[in-house]
């Protein structure tokens, strides 16, 4: 129940909800303590008031705690006003208890309410005051009504309800304050963790308390610095290795060049050719490795809205004369109108990997279709090909059955992860359909 309240029920009024509860519990304890104090009150002022009228007794029957010889003329007289007493339904209760036969309307049970002081219930009603002893042994019960409301009771149930609801309004009025406040802590929290989940890692959350949540943000800013200082050092470290490999491998290219002009048509020229074609597929694959890492460790995207129409078609216009002239192969687009926000630079990128993938696999004469659908919130890129399809399991394999070593379609994995979207990849009806889902508005970045 605490988890489905803490998951559906915003924290302000949680806490206000809780506050109002233990409020109306302790309010309500309270009440039951001074009910109880208001009853015993009550039922100790019957008592007072019976002790007095036994005092107004014994002046008018002269010895009859003491004198033998009175008890049985005050056992008639008592026993008489007793009955009068009951019969006219009168606050004041009369018995007297004679141990040598029947005592007439003697209560059946008699309970201690305080020294020299009892209460008992007769024919549900309450009464509260004194037994005495008479001189021969008897005993006679003198007793009052207790009141069914005292000035407390009436005090309290007069002005009672509206502190009640004071005191609970009050409460929840402070908790929902202090709810609200923490409410708002938690929630700069969440922007933080959103901000970095949208690849701003230099973003930090300041720290003005030193209570629980100020601990916490404390823990994750020195987070945060760590996860900073290990990602410009891998940014460094990849740099360094492109600046020292490419450089070698270029010179290597060259000089592989050079060797195959030099042996003419020989055997080993060819050798050597397949040897530089290797090299370049390399280099190739280094290149996108970097650019892998560049997408994947940028910074939030620019917002800015693009026409991703436009994005698309100037990928196209990358591979189209390409496609045509080398390979025979036609591109054929269907683009319909749509804009979204985010990187078209990074649109472009993907783009042109699922179509250089998509000229690698395809024949000679063979047809690359690429359309793009506008949908109400995603645009939807696809990119259709006539090769030879998908391997089984090809979508989790390392290496692409759409040629190459795979990175390209990382790439696009990669941008779409950047545009809070999604990359698939599977058979048609022909060969390999590749779809690129971009949202029409920026979500945060996919982890």
């Amino acid at each position: 129940m605490e988890r489905m309240l803490s998951r559906k029920v915003p924290i302000p009024i949680l806490a206000a909800l809780t506050m109002a509860l233990a409020t109306t519990l302790a309010v309500a304890l309270v009440t039951l303590v001074l009910w109880r104090i208001d009853t015993t009150a009550r039922e100790l002022r019957a008592a007072e008031n019976a002790e007095r009228e036994y005092a107004e007794l014994t002046k008018k029957l002269p010895g009859l705690g003491e004198d033998p010889e009175m008890a049985g003329l005050a056992l008639a007289a008592l026993g008489e006003l007793g009955a009068v007493a009951r019969e006219a339904g009168q606050a004041r209760y009369i018995a007297v208890h004679d141990s040598r036969k029947q005592a007439a309307g003697w209560p059946t049970t008699i309970d201690p309410l305080a020294p020299g002081y009892v209460r008992f219930n007769k024919s549900g009603t309450a009464y509260a005051g004194v037994v005495r002893s008479l001189g021969d042994g008897s005993e006679v019960l003198v007793a009052y009504r207790v009141a069914s409301t005292g000035p407390l009771t009436q005090a309290f149930w007069r002005w009672g309800a509206a502190i009640v609801a004071v005191i609970v309004a009050i409460a929840g009025l402070v908790a929902w304050i202090t709810g609200a406040a923490i409410s708002r802590r938690i929630a700069r929290l969440n922007a933080l963790c959103e901000r970095v989940g949208e690849g701003e890692v230099t973003a930090r959350h300041p720290v003005t308390t030193s209570d629980e949540l100020g601990t916490l943000a404390t823990h994750m800013n020195a987070m945060l610095d760590e996860l900073q200082r290990r990602l410009e050092a891998l940014r460094d470290t990849a740099d360094g290795l492109a600046h020292d490999l490419r450089t070698p491998l270029a010179r290597v290219q060259a000089r592989l060049s050079r060797l195959e002009d030099m042996l003419g048509d020989t055997r080993s020229a060819a050798e050597v050719r397949l040897a530089s074609e290797e090299l370049a597929r390399l280099m190739e694959a280094f290149n996108a490795m970097l650019e892998l890492r560049e997408i994947e460790t940028q910074g939030a995207l620019s917002v800015e809205p693009f026409d991703v129409a436009r994005a698309v078609e100037n990928a196209i216009e990358l591979y189209e004369a390409v496609a045509e002239e080398e390979h025979n192969v036609c591109i054929v687009r269907e683009l319909g109108p749509c804009t979204t926000v985010g990187s078209a630079s990074l649109v472009v990128r993907a783009v042109a990997n699922l179509l250089d993938n998509a000229l690698k696999v395809s024949p000679e004469g063979a047809t690359i279709r690429v359309s793009l659908t506008c949908r109400e919130h995603a645009a939807a890129i696809r990119v259709a090909d006539e090769g030879p399809g998908l391997a089984p399991m090809a979508d989790q394999s390392p290496r692409s059955t759409l040629g190459g070593h795979g990175i390209g379609l990382r790439i696009v994995r990669a941008v779409a992860r950047q545009h809070g979207g999604s990359f698939s990849l599977a058979n048609g009806e022909q060969g390999a359909v590749a779809e690129l889902i971009l949202p029409r508005r920026l979500h945060r970045q996919v982890s």
